[in-house]
């Protein structure tokens, strides 16, 4: 059966891109460039981003991914913001996982398409728990939560 994206080609990808939102959910090959290490001399792996936010021109998302499971060879900083999800929180999920909210990851626009998107978050409380977890992070760069919109002028992550 054919689809209306498959129908759309090119066309429903830039139309899915330029319909990206706050909370959505894609799978994601992500690499170096974006801060993930891959496996098993791959030089990408699937992950599931969840979009936090846009640069000026709308080009690069920020956001942070989720992981099957905590790597706790990883340092206090980065496992303490991994934040517990359900399958019944996130239904597109196979299993509960964990979010990392340790450190944004910045993704270009065009890894975006008709074929990514996985969902959204659309628990408005949730969204506030990961936004707050993401600002609270030793990581979190000011200026870098600002750009994304993230941090709202006034607001401070100290």
């Amino acid at each position: 059966m054919t689809n209306i994206g498959d129908l759309l080609g090119e066309k429903a990808d830039i139309l899915a891109r330029n319909s990206i939102r706050v909370g959505d959910v894609h799978m994601l090959p992500l690499g170096q460039n974006e801060g993930i290490t891959p496996k098993d001399g791959q030089n990408e792996r699937e992950k599931f981003f969840v979009v936090l936010g846009f640069d000026a021109e709308g080009n690069v998302i920020g956001g942070i991914v989720i992981n099957s499971n905590i790597n706790y060879n990883l340092p206090p900083a980065v496992t303490d913001y991994m934040m517990k999800v359900t399958v019944g929180q996130l239904p597109f999920l196979s299993h509960d996982s964990f979010i990392n909210c340790s450190r944004l990851k910045t993704v270009r626009k065009d890894k975006f398409g008709k074929s990514t998107l996985r969902g959204s978050i659309n628990d408005e409380s949730l969204m506030e728990l990961i936004i707050g977890t993401v600002i609270e992070s030793p990581y979190a760069n000011k200026q870098q939560l600002r750009e994304f919109g993230i941090l709202k002028e006034g607001q401070s992550n100290d």
